[in-house]
């Protein structure tokens, strides 16, 4: 059997629908911008829709004005209704972010197999930590790419 590839912006109808009518979607990783979290070929988040305003260190999935899907975490939350994200791999700040932009936000995530919630302890205790090393996360990041050579 051939396999096909489809674009996201392709499955974007359907994901919306989804969404608007209460349910989840789950969606494969790609990429390493959220690396250590999320890894791509392992891990899959589970969406689920926007109610209401979103809060720092919630992970929206949106789309940027170039067209290109993104699942990055909140940093800041601004006084013009605007989000300041950043993926937990990189350092260089995303501003402007508006509501209308967001799709979904992450509410689980699968990592082999197991599914676990944003809500969880654990899980909080790790996005405050990487959180806080935002000033130095520039040099984390390199110091892991050399080790890992």
């Amino acid at each position: 059997m051939e396999k096909k590839t489809v674009r996201l912006s392709e499955l974007l109808p359907i994901i919306e629908e989804t969404l608007a009518s209460g349910g989840t979607v789950k969606l494969p990783i790609t990429g390493t911008s959220m690396l250590p979290l999320l890894r791509a070929g392992r891990d899959t988040v589970t969406l689920s829709p926007v109610t209401g305003n979103l809060q720092k260190f919630d992970i929206p999935f949106y789309r940027r004005r170039d067209g290109a899907f993104v699942l990055h975490r909140i940093v800041a939350c601004t006084a013009d209704n605007t989000y300041t994200l950043c993926g937990d791999n990189q350092w260089v700040l995303e501003e402007g972010i508006r509501a209308a932009q967001i799709i979904g936000v992450v509410s689980a995530i699968t990592r082999n197999g197991k599914t676990f919630s944003v809500n969880s302890k654990k899980y909080k205790r790790y996005v405050r930590i990487w959180h806080w090393l935002l000033p130095v996360r520039k040099y984390i990041v390199k110091l892991r790419g050399k080790l890992q050579k």
